[in-house]
């Protein structure tokens, strides 16, 4: 594998195995909003006094026909504004399961036979229950169409109950090949019926699987960023000596998932250190 060097600042110096400039990575979805925290978005009709019809670009909420549900991120949900924009979803009143899923005309443009990876944030919000949802990968043929082409990919989740509103969100993610017929491609969130327990989810991501994945690395304040298309074959490893095999070791340091990219930050170190991708096969 071929090494090259980058000298960031003084005396200290951060290396990459195959440092070449970052591939193309982009979300594919073209208004993907989401709810804020602490501003309430109710579905029509609902009817609750506080509640207002806002709109929330990018995004249809489908109910019962009566509007028994409530979708949002409120006051007496998590406070904070998680992870960007994040918002609580929860369902109550008659038998109907609920469902929010990508608004015609927002959909992320794909093309047949092409590997796809949908990633999303998600968190329980109650201490007293697990929360289900089933979150799928779904294929129309037109940007606005109604109909659906081939097989959704689905991931069934249970988000365990939270110990404080601090928890953090997961990261989560599927992937599939577009079937023949599929020219767009959405989001389809599904709560069961009588299910009180909100989730907080964020950061929807519709990618092409990167065909190649590389590093790379610029300076950041009083240390560098590490970055590469996000993808779940591959993990950060680092090593002060590229000469020694058995050297290497996943990096400690958080990762970060934003949009179509994973994000590494690394302080300054007195001596060199040496960074690659590693897959399972490596």
């Amino acid at each position: 594998m071929k090494s090259s060097a980058l000298n960031l600042a003084g005396f200290i110096a951060l290396a990459a195995m195959a440092f070449v400039p970052l591939a193309s990575a982009q979300n594919l979805l073209t208004n993907n909003a989401g709810f804020e925290a602490n501003n309430d978005y109710y579905t029509p009709d609902w009817g609750w006094p506080q509640g207002t019809p806002d709109v929330l670009p990018g995004w249809v909420i489908t109910l019962d026909p009566a509007g028994n549900g409530y979708a949002g991120a409120t006051g007496n949900q998590s406070p904070g504004n998680l992870e960007g924009s994040s918002f609580g979803y929860i369902y109550s009143g008659t038998g109907s399961s609920g469902v929010l899923e990508t608004a015609p005309g927002s959909r992320a443009s794909v093309q047949a036979g092409t590997a796809y990876r949908l990633w999303f944030r998600a968190r329980g919000d109650v201490t007293w229950s697990d929360s289900l949802a089933t979150v799928s990968l779904v294929w129309y043929p037109g940007a606005s169409d109604p109909a659906t082409v081939g097989d959704p990919t689905n991931l069934d989740l249970t988000l365990p109950a939270i110990l404080s509103k601090a928890d953090p969100m997961q990261a989560f993610g599927l992937g599939a090949v577009a079937p023949a017929g599929a020219n767009y491609a959405g989001v389809r969130i599904t709560r069961p019926a009588y299910d009180y327990a909100p989730i907080l989810l964020d950061d929807f991501v519709i990618m092409a699987e990167p065909a190649e994945v590389s590093l790379s690395i610029t300076k950041l304040g009083l240390g560098a960023l590490i970055y590469w298309p996000r993808t779940p074959k591959h993990h950060l490893e680092v090593n002060s000596n590229p000469a020694d095999p058995g050297g290497w070791r996943e990096t400690d340091r958080p990762v970060d998932g934003v949009g179509a990219t994973n994000y590494v930050e690394y302080p300054f170190t007195p001596s060199a250190c040496f960074f690659r991708l590693a897959a399972p096969q490596d």
